[in-house]
């Protein structure tokens, strides 16, 4: 009885592993290699004006950091940020990686990506589109944000 036990608990853990595992290779294919427009960034539920829109690098993230850029939709500044999902895919972080330039562009895009820098909860995760919430960012802590994304 107990190896029948042992075995069931011991098949029960590496089913639960590889699902997790799964679940987060799964939300990370959906966002790797695309180009994704911000629909909405709110903050307390006041909505930008200024959206961008991400271009995701291709990445194995169990073996490098995934990148994509921060790019301004109207205009040409762009700023690069790291990314991931963590967690069994139920948190998203991004992390600024740009620093201020000068050039006006350049540094609007860097400053919103920096803002809006932090770990999110997944709200949506679906093969074009997502959703993420914060109360964690660099630039609103304390405050809710929500950014959505859908598949360009």
């Amino acid at each position: 009885m107990k190896k029948i036990v042992l075995l069931a608990s011991t098949i029960l853990t590496v089913v639960f592993v590889f699902t997790a595992c799964n679940k987060t290779k799964t939300y990370t294919n959906r966002l790797d290699g695309g180009k994704w427009l911000v629909t909405e960034i709110s903050v307390d539920g006041i909505k930008e004006t200024e959206l961008p829109k991400w271009e995701i690098s291709d990445c194995d993230a169990y073996k490098e950091s995934c990148i994509g850029q921060w790019k301004n939709h109207h205009e040409d500044g762009s700023a690069e940020f790291a990314w991931q999902f963590r967690e069994n895919g139920g948190k998203f972080e991004i992390s600024n990686q740009t620093e201020l330039s000068g050039n006006h562009e350049q540094d609007e895009a860097t400053l919103q990506c920096q803002n809006f820098s932090g770990t999110y909860e997944v709200v949506e995760n679906k093969r074009k589109s997502m959703e993420f919430k914060s109360m964690a960012t660099l630039g609103f802590s304390g405050q809710t944000v929500i950014i959505k994304v859908e598949k360009e």
